[in-house]
């Protein structure tokens, strides 16, 4: 066991579920399959017997309360998530637990890959709908302490200068739209492939919650719309068709009112998430190569091999970013030349002038 997470003791106090019991996969009998951690939030996926689990560690006692409010909520909603089978339920079990913990179930299934079957797209859709049936104060991510911000600004001090006169008047009344939209359904905030399951007939679940907050919906539905997995003209069409069938009208008519700017929002947020990933792991990158001086052929050997795979994630974020400043770049003159247009269009408009640079 990790000493940075906590200490184990004889006591771990049991959930509603029969089995497993915690003390069972903090024990010296599970296998570790991956670590993660965050500010307030470390994670740990487990074998147990055979079965596999998500094991997660909160530094407060309010977090982790917060955190299986969250998770009891997805399922309220008729969303497939996995739920809490053991944990620590008091101030007097985390102390002999040497934490506070949650463990969840694993969610049978396999991630969303790039070739996602159109009915997958639209089984996405109308579970993103139901999550945003579920509404809070627009205060900021749940388990961490960020707020979604709208890009614009950013956008334009970094990027303004590959525009005209007017595609910036454009973005700036665009950020003057979406202040005026309320920010407060749940996203999930970490939509990636790998968090979203694919289970039987083309259901979907969705994984790791660590990043969920209130903010404007729309933008989270036209990040999605933008993913490596959904750039396919009948992919996004599903998944759109999806979530304006099941979402609630108030939802439905914000996006109809507003789908180009909630697509200039996800764009420029996307490539500000991908530039801070190529920072971190530029910085990750130079902090091994000064370890690789270190006298130990075997610590020599792992490092070579993160700073093998590193590189390959900068490989990645990089044509990513490339991908999102394109989008950002190229879509405002068409929604100037078109400003009704349908954000599908819109994007194989981009899409294909992408394809032509590249």
């Amino acid at each position: 066991m990790d000493g940075s997470i906590g200490i184990q003791t004889e006591f771990f106090a049991r959930m509603d579920s029969p089995t497993p019991d915690l003390r069972d996969l903090l024990g010296k009998r599970v296998r570790i399959l991956h670590t993660k951690r965050r500010l307030s939030i470390q994670k740990r996926i487990v074998v147990f017997e055979q079965q596999t689990y998500v094991l997660h560690f909160f530094v407060l006692k309010s977090t982790k309360d917060r955190f299986e409010d969250a998770v009891g909520r997805l399922e309220a909603a008729g969303i497939s998530a996995q739920h809490v089978c053991a944990g620590t339920a008091s101030w007097g079990d985390a102390i002999k637990a040497g934490g506070h913990w949650l463990a969840l179930s694993y969610l049978p299934g396999k991630p969303l890959t790039q070739k996602a079957h159109p009915a997958a797209l639209a089984a996405l859709g109308r579970t993103l709908a139901k999550l945003n049936t579920i509404e809070g104060a627009a205060t900021g991510a749940l388990f961490e302490r960020r707020r979604p911000v709208l890009p614009h600004e950013g956008y334009l001090a970094q990027s303004g200068a590959l525009h005209s006169p007017e595609e910036r008047r454009w973005i700036e009344e665009s950020l003057l739209r979406m202040q005026r939209l309320p920010a407060t359904q749940l996203t999930h905030g970490d939509l990636y492939g790998s968090n979203i399951i694919e289970q039987d007939e083309h259901a979907i679940g969705l994984i790791d919650y660590e990043l969920m907050t209130y903010d404007v919906s729309g933008i989270e539905l036209a990040a999605t719309m933008m993913r490596p997995f959904c750039r396919q003209t009948a992919q996004r069409r599903s998944l759109l068709d999806g979530y304006l069938g099941t979402c609630a009208a108030d939802l439905r008519a914000t996006w109809l009112a507003h789908a180009p700017d909630l697509v200039f929002t996800a764009a420029t947020r996307l490539l500000a998430a991908r530039r801070q990933r190529i920072r971190h792991l530029k910085i990750r990158d130079r902090l091994f190569s000064i370890a690789e001086a270190l006298p130990l052929a075997s610590l020599r050997k792992r490092l070579k091999d993160r700073r093998e795979a590193i590189a390959r994630n900068i490989v990645s974020a990089e044509a990513n970013e490339a991908y999102y400043q394109h989008i950002a770049k190229t879509m405002v003159g068409l929604c100037l030349a078109d400003p009704a247009i349908d954000p599908v269009e819109l994007l194989g408009q981009c899409d294909k002038a992408f394809r032509k640079t590249a």
